[in-house]
């Protein structure tokens, strides 16, 4: 599942730290919940709780607004992560600091989310974004789990061989990446993003005929959540990378699936290859790799499985369980076992913990035609 990610209109905030002839930096800690990073940040002088994602824009949910006696002022277009243009109420926080409050953001814009299925399950009163970020450095270690902000009298003492220019307007940082043998394409960076990469259709279509690509499979499911809802059910293709460049870094053998973000999205995944660092103001974005070379091989199920209302249903059914399985058939039994009710939540934080690390499992399932066993497996 995707958290709201958004584009459109810059809204500005006031930064301010205690001093400004000398450089400051704030360390904040984050921790991973089913893939999104959560962070604190004082509103108004109270500790809230925010998922980080650098492809989005700051935001509060609607009960957030309500416990803070926040009000919509206005607002604005915005394009989710299924390139869904809709509009968006926004308000405004007074102050907006970091937990150690050396940096605080005054009149800080923000938009309000209204209630988006499985939302809930990160415990998050919103998302901190790249717009109220733009007057810092942010350097992202994944080893320490921690966030730093910086001021940025100074560059970032890390070598211009590691960085990769901002290739758009604006304050995302969107930068130029590489399949091999000379195809490049652009990719936001967004912690938002679950996975390592996700390719946006038109990019691979661009690709196809010059690059390394190869179509391993073609799937039919339900559509990501977004701003504007659930997308529509549809066709998308599983595409392995034998090499992508990061700069000098590579990963290679990386399989991927396509969508229709407005860009293919570099995910929250990265940070286990390496430190991210965004100087925005220079708009530069540095990766100091851990390896240089990365094997990937991420090997994906014949088909995908969701929990709704409680029960284990299929979501989206690949080219090798195509007239085996429907998207909407049911779970009742894993390896013979009758199966429960699933708490949607535990699935998306935790996985199903009879299928997790499993090469290959048998599922009896429930069709419009009755009960039919099938294996549940890496291909």
């Amino acid at each position: 599942m995707n958290s709201k990610r958004f584009w459109g209109t810059v809204m500005a905030a006031c930064l301010t730290v205690s001093l400004l002839a000398q450089q400051h930096k704030s360390v904040i800690p984050y921790k991973l919940v089913g893939q999104k990073m959560i962070i604190e940040m004082l509103v108004n002088g109270q500790p809230r709780p925010f998922v980080f994602d650098t492809g989005g824009r700051n935001a509060l949910t609607t009960e957030a607004c309500q416990a803070l006696g926040l009000s919509a002022t206005d607002s604005m277009k915005v394009t989710d992560a299924n390139n869904a243009v809709s509009y968006c109420k926004t308000t405004r926080i007074k102050t907006l600091a970091t937990p150690d409050r050396v940096f605080g953001f005054t009149n800080a814009p923000v938009l309000i989310l209204d209630r988006i299925p499985g939302w809930e399950c990160f415990e998050a009163d919103g998302i901190i974004g790249s717009d109220l970020l733009a007057q810092t450095i942010v350097t992202i270690d994944s080893k320490s789990q921690t966030i730093t902000l910086t001021t940025a009298e100074k560059a970032p003492a890390v070598s211009l061989r590691k960085m990769r220019p901002f290739v758009k307007d604006g304050f995302m940082p969107l930068i130029s990446m590489q399949v091999a043998p000379a195809s490049n394409f652009t990719a936001l960076f967004d912690t938002g993003c679950g996975g390592l990469l996700s390719l946006k259709k038109e990019d691979y279509e661009k690709m196809k005929g010059e690059a390394d690509l190869k179509v391993t499979s073609e799937g039919y499911g339900e559509g990501s959540i977004s701003v504007a809802g659930q997308a529509p059910r549809a066709s998308s293709l599983r595409v392995k990378i034998p090499l992508l460049s990061l700069g000098s870094t590579k990963f290679r053998n990386l399989t991927t699936t396509t969508g229709t973000p407005p860009y293919t999205l570099l995910g929250v995944k990265v940070l286990e290859y390496g430190k991210v660092t965004i100087d925005y103001p220079r708009r530069r974005f540095y990766f100091e790799a851990y390896e240089v070379e990365n094997k990937i091989d991420n090997r994906t199920n014949n088909f995908d499985l969701t929990v709704k209302d409680g029960d284990l249903v299929v979501s989206t059914v690949w080219s090798s369980a195509k007239g085996k399985v429907e998207v909407g058939d049911k779970v009742i039994k894993i390896n013979g076992k009758p199966i429960g009710k699933y708490d949607f939540c535990e699935s998306i934080i935790n996985g199903i913990p009879e299928l997790k690390n499993k090469k290959r499992v048998n599922l009896t399932i429930r069709t419009d035609n009755g009960e039919k066993e099938i294996a549940y497996e890496k291909e």
